[in-house]
């Protein structure tokens, strides 16, 4: 009796069983988080460190998961081969002694019982339950695993290594690149992707989600777009007399201006207002600003924000002068900017700035001029493609062909863009009014004015685009 019936039983239960084990270990290892690994690998667990290993080299895990998949083939044509036979064979002794069915008759029937049966054993508890709770704790299945798996590597290798070179080379022939390190390394598109899922899976608050973004789009933002523009920037005449100096340096209280000779275009140097101090107490009250100006640092529109924050750090400088193509001021770039772009703008008691946008009611927003599209539409299902606008100012100038006028009306893609106010030539606030039938994406990721401590004060979370006078912390108009 136990070898006719419980000794099968057994055998298809352990080939189920070690099919599940290899489903459970490909599963695990596919989708372990690295970063958890690699803590409990510093740890000291020689399982973590096995697993990172894997994970960190492609040919490793070509291997591990190598060896899953032909664990699970052997343990699934044995499952096949062998309980198909034992299973049919115990159903066709009760049916034969059917009347009604013949030799061949129950054959077939015995045999189309036991595939269906041993196929959704096969289906259930050797594929579905494994793959369920090896997904449920990845990295502590991988863990689990990992010595086991370690042996049967050692078993399978010659065979791993055949098939995979068989493999391999066909890949070849049909033209299909094999995935080296770099392919398997997340862009910077995926990590956006990875943020926003986890921002709406509640592993990430909306200001932290705001702030990973941020740094996501830092590298890909260019000195131009983040500068306090010429027509905003704070600048002394070198021929400025000491009184000039002072109603500049008391109306906007920087500690950094630029120094120019004749006009903006022609910048000398920087003035720090601790050196003027300095000299000031030093000279008995002489005044000598030229002796002051320190060398200025130019930079092209066009660098990388991650290029010029190295040269910041390297260099040991905080305010850089920002040239055009052709060699003309376009503004300056602060340290104080770069910063700004990740935590939002620092606003002090001095800074009398609106905030980059605000929320009238839950349609109509109030935005700066110098707001970048990409951070409007990175709240907002806006998708703008122009060119020769980056900004808000920019856009409603770009789509009106001439100098704006307050009033004036601009509408895309259903949003209306109307001009509020004006800094000389250039848009200075805009309503945005959202079509009714498209909410913001996420209005608990967008900042709360009253929350952020003041009206005119954006939310810290909140990056300022670009910079206005008040804010770069080194100079203003």
């Amino acid at each position: 009796m136990f070898v006719e019936y419980a000794l099968p039983v057994l055998i298809i239960l352990i080939l189920i069983a070690v099919n599940g084990f290899f489903v459970a270990a490909e599963f695990a290892v596919a989708a372990a988080s690295r970063p958890r690994v690699a803590q409990l690998a510093e740890s000291g667990s020689a399982s973590a460190q096995r697993i990172l290993r894997i994970l960190s080299d492609p040919a490793l895990i070509n291997r591990y998961l190598s060896t899953a998949q032909v664990g699970i083939t052997l343990a699934s044509l044995g499952l096949g081969m062998y309980g198909e036979h034992a299973v049919a064979g115990w159903l066709l002794g009760p049916l034969e002694h059917l009347e009604w069915f013949g030799a061949a008759t129950a054959h077939t029937i015995a045999t189309v019982i036991s595939v269906a049966f041993l196929t959704y054993l096969h289906v259930v508890l050797g594929e579905m339950v494994p793959k369920s709770i090896a997904l449920q704790s990845a990295a502590t299945m991988a863990l689990a695993l990992s010595s086991s798996m370690a042996l049967a590597e050692v078993l399978f290798r010659p065979l791993t290594l055949v098939l995979n070179r068989i493999g391999n080379r066909l890949l070849r022939m049909m033209g299909i690149h094999i995935a080296d390190a770099e392919s398997r390394l997340v862009s910077t598109s995926e990590l956006a992707y990875i943020v926003e899922e986890s921002s709406e899976g509640g592993l990430l608050d909306p200001t932290e989600q705001i702030y990973l973004e941020n740094v996501i789009d830092f590298q890909q933002r260019t000195v131009g777009q983040v500068m306090t523009p010429r027509t905003r920037m704070g600048a002394i005449p070198l021929d400025a007399t000491q009184a000039e100096v002072f109603n500049l340096l008391f109306e906007d209280r920087h500690s950094r201006y630029p120094v120019f000779q004749e006009d903006r275009d022609h910048i000398v140097g920087i003035l720090h207002v601790k050196d003027l101090a300095r000299h000031l107490l030093d000279a008995g009250g002489e005044f000598d600003l030229q002796a002051l100006v320190r060398p200025a640092v130019y930079v092209p529109e066009t660098l990388m924000l991650d290029e010029m924050l190295a040269r910041f750090r390297s260099e040991h400088f905080q305010i850089a002068v920002v040239l055009d193509e052709y060699g003309g001021t376009a503004g300056i770039i602060t340290m104080e900017d770069l910063a700004e772009e990740i935590i939002g703008e620092i606003q002090d008691e001095t800074d009398e700035e609106i905030a980059p946008f605000q929320e009238i009611d839950s349609h109509t927003l109030r935005v700066r001029g110098d707001l970048l599209l990409d951070e409007l539409t990175q709240h907002y299902d806006l998708d703008v493609e122009d060119e020769e606008a980056e900004t808000v100012g920019g856009l409603i100038m770009t789509r009106l062909g001439h100098v704006a006028q307050p009033g004036e009306v601009v509408e895309v893609q259903g949003w209306r863009f109307e001009v509020e106010t004006l800094d000389g030539l250039a848009v200075n606030t805009a309503l945005v009014t959202l079509p009714p039938t498209r909410p913001p994406e996420d209005s608990a990721a967008m900042p709360d004015p009253d929350a952020a401590g003041a009206a005119t004060g954006p939310s810290p979370s909140t990056p300022s685009g670009t910079s206005n006078a008040g804010t770069s912390g080194e100079a203003a108009p």
